[in-house]
């Protein structure tokens, strides 16, 4: 069966059943559809699949938060994880959805108090040159928000008045997500959630980071934000991702459902890759998962003992002490003993 296609009309949903037993193919909703850079999808097609039917075809089009509201979190994401390309083209439909240029110049002023100085230099020449190109003011890029003094042990939202309160703290919330960072992530919510930010709209962004940020950083921030709306006794689903529900739908239909099950790559093979790669964000609750996982789909206890050290080397030690630590939980949980080493 081909990519799974969604879009956003109630028809759509109750037709795609039929649509796709028939094996006709859903057209993506073109509004938010921009074309991909030339050549950006040459060497792995199955990317640009996904770019269409499920990034615009189904998250852009949505309506739990507007196209201005998501892109102004697409353009913090794409600039916290210096993704230069990613970034031009989110600016421009920032433009596009009603964002002004002293507000993209504002969320780069922002995005600095969650990551090192580069990417957000590489923010301001980027916006500076698609400002020129398109004839637009840039005076306000660069112009640092200055801060206020601090009302509670949350740090303080600059104080320019370019975003509101409700803005900064989509912001926030889409930058904490997206890095991990799990400590923030709790800090912020509850402050989001004072700032105006509704339940259904938390959720929305942390499936929309999704694409941008990768899964599991989803599924961390949606764990964590099913634990704060809990705290203030907010209703919750019976979803396994209460704090976004709609992950449940994308992780069984296009993650476990369509990706893993691609021939190209074994479930063994996929299970290697996603390993490494849960070991080098540190993303310790989805590393544990996989490291079942990957033991399930046929890794030896051996196989994937070296595997974290093979990893190890490229992304560092602590994060290699966090798998190793975690792994070891999960052999003692299956019952199996350690790996052996070498004398």
């Amino acid at each position: 069966m081909g990519l799974l296609r969604f879009h956003r009309h109630p028809v759509w949903r109750c037709a795609l059943p039929i649509l796709l037993l028939s094996g006709i193919s859903v057209p993506p909703a073109q509004a938010q559809l921009p074309p991909p850079p030339p050549g950006a999808y040459d060497a792995a097609p199955y990317l640009g699949e996904i770019r269409d039917s499920y990034v615009y075809a189904d998250i852009w089009e949505r309506p739990g938060l507007s196209p201005r509201d998501r892109s102004l979190i697409t353009v913090a994401v794409t600039q916290a994880l210096n993704a230069p390309a990613e970034l031009q083209l989110h600016m421009g439909r920032g433009l596009d959805n009603g964002l002004t240029p002293a507000q993209i110049g504002e969320i780069i002023a922002q995005v600095q108090w969650f990551r090192q100085l580069p990417p957000e230099v590489d923010g301001l020449r980027i916006a500076a040159e698609l400002f020129a190109a398109r004839g637009l003011s840039s005076d306000s890029v660069g112009a640092a928000s200055v801060p206020v003094a601090p009302p509670s042990a949350l740090p303080p939202f600059p104080a320019s008045p370019v975003l509101g309160l409700r803005d900064r703290s989509l912001i926030t919330i889409a930058l904490a997500s997206t890095l991990y960072a799990s400590t923030t992530l709790r800090a912020e919510l509850p402050r989001a959630l004072d700032n105006g930010v509704t339940q259904s709209e938390l959720a929305e962004v942390i499936t929309h980071i999704a694409f941008y940020g990768g899964f599991p950083s989803a599924v961390n921030a949606s764990r964590i934000t099913a634990e704060v709306l809990a705290a203030r006794s907010l209703p919750l689903g019976d979803s396994r991702f209460a704090g976004a529900p709609y992950l449940e739908s994308l992780i069984d239909g296009l993650v476990f459902g369509e990706t893993w099950t691609r021939t190209p790559l074994t479930p063994r093979e996929r299970s290697v890759a996603t390993i490494a790669v849960t070991l080098a964000g540190y993303q310790s609750e989805q590393l544990r998962t996989h490291l079942h996982r990957g033991l399930d789909n046929g890794l030896s206890v051996q196989e994937i003992a070296e595997l974290i050290a093979h990893a190890t080397l490229y992304a560092g030690f602590p994060r290699g002490i966090n798998a190793s630590r975690l792994y070891a939980e999960v052999l003692r949980e299956r019952g199996l003993e350690m790996p052996e080493g070498e004398h």
